[in-house]
């Protein structure tokens, strides 16, 4: 069972930028972060399928803002019937 890591997530992107530049071993740098080697490059792998996700386009990005012009949207309406309920209410 995995346990969480006690590095915040900036933390663990230095970490893995600098094995990326080659500065240090991954053995090295696992050691400094307090993890083992194989998490080190676990958290590698993520980095770079994230930016690979980034590189593939704006897609995703389009998709999700769409989604809070829907979502926005739809609180706006539910807001309006509640103070017209609020209105009737009231009177």
């Amino acid at each position: 069972m995995r346990r969480k890591s006690a590095l915040t997530v900036e933390q663990r992107t230095q970490f893995v930028l600098k094995l990326l530049s080659k500065e240090e071993s991954g053995a090295q740098i696992a050691r400094r972060a307090g993890v083992s080697e194989q998490t080190l490059y676990r958290w590698r792998d993520e980095f770079l399928s994230g930016g690979a996700a980034g590189l593939a386009g704006r897609g995703s990005n389009d998709l999700q803002a769409k989604e809070i012009e829907k979502l926005k949207e739809q609180l706006a309406e539910r807001d309006q019937v509640i103070g017209e309920i609020t209105v009737v209410n009231r009177i």
